[in-house]
C-alpha cells in the first residue's frame, strides 16, 4: 500500500506563539552554520530586500544580514503581526522541504507505493498543508473517543485523503495495569468506543481509513524500552481474543462501507 516515514515527530502546536513556532524559534537561536537559518535568511532577504526594512517590520536592530545570520537571537516578547506572518511562512517552507525530500527519495527507490505521511500527533496548520503538497495520504494519530468534525475541520481543506495511523481504547477489568491513552470502563465499553470511533470516521468524507494500535496487548510488566503496559490489544499476550471488541469490530466492518456510501 505505502509507507509512513517517521512517526509523531513534533512540528509544534498549542495556543502560544512559542509552542506553535517552536521550530522557527529554534532556527533563530542557531548561528551561521545552521542550514535552516541560512534558508530563513534567504527568505527574509527576498521579502524585505534590506535589513533596515526587516528591522522596521520586526522592531529589531540587526546591523546587517550577516549579523542576523551569526547572532543566536531569541525574541523576548510577543510576536508582532509581521513576525508572525514571516514565522508562519518559514514554518511552511521548513515542512515543505522535509516532505519534498522524503517524497523524492521514495519515488526514486520505490515509485509504485504511496507516501502516507508522518503520522502527525502534534502538528501545525503550516505543516499539515505542506504535507498535503507531497504526500499521497496525510496521516494523523488521533487518540480521542471520536473524530470531532469541528476539531478536525482542517482535513477538509487539504485536498488529500487522510487516514488515522493509530487509535485505541483500554480498560482495567482483566488483569492489566494501564488503560492506554483513552480509557473505557470495561471491555464492553471498549467495544462501544470502537464502534463510535469508526462511525465518526466513516461520516467524515476526508478520512479514508484507520489503523488500530495494536493487535496484542503490551506485556503486563511493560515493554522493554519504556515500560508501557497498555490494555490495547484485540487479543491478550496469550493470543486470547477480547470477545466484546472482536465481535463489535466484525459487526461494524460489515456495515461501514454501506454507511459511508449512504453519507
Amino acid at each position: 500500500m505505502g509507507y509512513f516515514i517517521d512517526n509523531e515527530i513534533s512540528w509544534g502546536g498549542g495556543d502560544s506563539d512559542r509552542t506553535h513556532f517552536g521550530l522557527v524559534f529554534g532556527t533563530l537561536t542557531g548561528t551561521k552554520g545552521l542550514a535552516a537559518k541560512r534558508a530563513f535568511l534567504e527568505e527574509l532577504q527576498q521579502h524585505y530586500a534590506t535589513v533596515e526594512k526587516l528591522n522596521a517590520a520586526w522592531d529589531t536592530h540587526f546591523a546587517s544580514w550577516e549579523a542576523f545570520l551569526i547572532t543566536a537571537w531569541n525574541p523576548g516578547g510577543p510576536l508582532n503581526l509581521a513576525m508572525r506572518a514571516d514565522f508562519s511562512q518559514f514554518l511552511k517552507t521548513f515542512a515543505r522541504q522535509y516532505f519534498r525530500v522524503v517524497k523524492e527519495s521514495l519515488r526514486k527507490f520505490d515509485p509504485n507505493h504511496m507516501y502516507l505521511g508522518c503520522r502527525f500527533a502534534f502538528y501545525t496548520v503550516e505543516a499539515a498543508e505542506a504535507a498535503s503538497e507531497s504526500c499521497d495520504v496525510v496521516s494523523f494519530n488521533i487518540y480521542r473517543r471520536r473524530i470531532d468534525p469541528e476539531n478536525w475541520a482542517i482535513v477538509n481543506r487539504l485536498n488529500r485523503p487522510c487516514m488515522i495511523g493509530e487509535f485505541h481504547f483500554g480498560a482495567l477489568d482483566r488483569g492489566m495495569f494501564h488503560t492506554g491513552l483513552v480509557s473505557a470502563p470495561n471491555q464492553a465499553g471498549r467495544a462501544s468506543l470502537y464502534r463510535d470511533y469508526l462511525y465518526s470516521l466513516a461520516d467524515n468524507p476526508a478520512f479514508v481509513g484507520c489503523g488500530w494500535f495494536e493487535y496484542f496487548d503490551e506485556p503486563l510488566t511493560g515493554r522493554t524500552y519504556d515500560g508501557e503496559n497498555y490494555n490495547i490489544g484485540l487479543v491478550t499476550v496469550t493470543d486470547t481474543p477480547y470477545t466484546e471488541l472482536v465481535e463489535m469490530a466484525r459487526a461494524v466492518h460489515k456495515e461501514i462501507y454501506r454507511r459511508r456510501a449512504d453519507k
